[in-house]
């Protein structure tokens, strides 16, 4: 069983956004787009970061996953797994409220989530 926590979701999307070969522009969009809401969710503090997320990412996936399914889009053999095992592990930290990809959390200390002393 593997450990959901150290799975890198931004480094498996890039990957597949670089070597998946979809065939369909939805498709494409639809990576694209996860990527960039993973990117966005990333880049916060932990603190600060909206688990909703996952699953907006997940859904995205799924997209991509229907599409291939139903043969309306074609995808790297290879990759196939990578996605299908993403989405569900997105799920999954989901359910379990696993913060993946955590960034420690450095609050400027003019910021509104700064505690004073």
């Amino acid at each position: 069983m593997r450990n959901i926590a150290n799975i890198k979701p931004s480094a498996i999307l890039v990957s597949l956004i670089q070597n998946a070969k979809l065939s369909n522009t939805v498709s494409r969009i639809a990576l694209r787009d996860a990527n960039k809401q993973w990117c966005a969710h990333i880049t916060k503090p932990r603190c600060i970061r909206d688990q909703q997320t996952l699953l907006n990412v997940a859904e995205q996936l799924r997209l991509i996953i229907v599409q291939v399914s139903q043969r309306r889009c074609r995808i790297t053999p290879t990759h196939w797994a990578a996605l299908v095992h993403l989405e569900a592990d997105l799920r999954n930290a989901f359910a379990q409220n696993i913060n993946l990809e955590p960034l420690l959390d450095t609050v400027a200390a003019n910021s509104e989530h700064s505690e004073v002393a």
